[in-house]
């Protein structure tokens, strides 16, 4: 015959670890949600395309640690700054500037972000600095930034085509001939890699890709830059929650955890 204990008899003779556990776990859900900022991405039809699997655990790790529960918004990159500077919520992955700096309060680096140069493959070209983008057309995501050196000199060493976060779209740009070069941040540390994922993407985004595109463009070998990506948020509204942030960054760091997560997909 089965005996039911009493609630509290039973909670009596859980570990004390499984007991903290609990009143975690109950108290995180309970608690008020903490709203994360982050970029939305588009497929050519319009559709919001799910974040990837390896940020999402990256999202949850963060979870963990600050036991709480995160509130996703998705923006396109001008309307998530507006909103950032109006106090909604803390941006997840932005780079700093001059002018981001002056309104933002940043984390500790989550991780680094490399920024590729995309072109076709028939209309390659050597890229040593900023430079050598002289003349070209080179193609944005509207509101990104790209480094200060990189901000300075658009629209006067070279020319801009800013346009949707859809990387099938910027891509068939690319091929027509719309602009020279592309640009794309990842993790990915090697061209290689981002070649392969720029072709996943190309797959996810577009039910039939034909092989001729897939094999029509290069990734440069030499990154535009490295971006370290942080959390932000305006001060002082959001300080504490930064400051809780950055211990788990650094706890991450220490671990492995982060990076771990991070090459789930490589």
């Amino acid at each position: 015959m089965l005996l039911l204990l009493p609630t509290f008899l039973f909670l009596s003779l859980l570990p004390t670890s499984a007991l903290r556990a609990t009143e975690t776990d109950k108290s995180a859900k309970q608690a008020k949600p903490l709203v994360l900022l982050i970029r939305e991405l588009r497929n050519e039809d319009g559709d919001l395309v799910p974040i990837r699997e390896e940020i999402r655990q990256v999202l949850n790790y963060f979870e963990r640690e600050l036991r709480v529960r995160f509130e996703i918004r998705r923006y396109p990159w001008i309307r998530l700054l507006n909103n950032a500077r109006n106090g909604e919520g803390i941006v997840f992955g932005l780079s700093k500037n001059r002018e981001r700096l002056a309104i933002f309060h940043f984390s500790e680096a989550i991780y680094a972000n490399y920024v590729w140069l995309v072109t076709r493959s028939d209309a390659s070209f050597v890229f040593n600095n900023m430079q050598d983008l002289r003349g070209k057309t080179v193609g944005v995501v509207r509101g990104a930034s790209y480094g200060d050196e990189f901000d300075s000199l658009r629209n006067v060493l070279f020319q801009v085509e800013e346009d949707v976060s859809s990387h099938g779209a910027r891509l068939k740009k690319l091929l027509n001939k719309r602009m020279d070069v592309m640009v794309f941040g990842d993790r990915r540390s090697q061209p290689e890699q981002v070649e392969q994922l720029l072709i996943r993407l190309l797959r996810n985004e577009t039910s039939q890709v034909e092989t001729a595109i897939e094999q029509s463009f290069k990734v440069l070998p030499k990154p535009l830059l490295i971006d370290d990506l942080h959390f932000a948020a305006m001060s002082p509204q959001y300080d504490a929650w930064i400051q809780k942030l950055n211990l788990a960054i650094l706890a991450g760091r220490k671990s492995g955890e982060i990076n771990r997560l991070l090459l789930r997909d490589k």
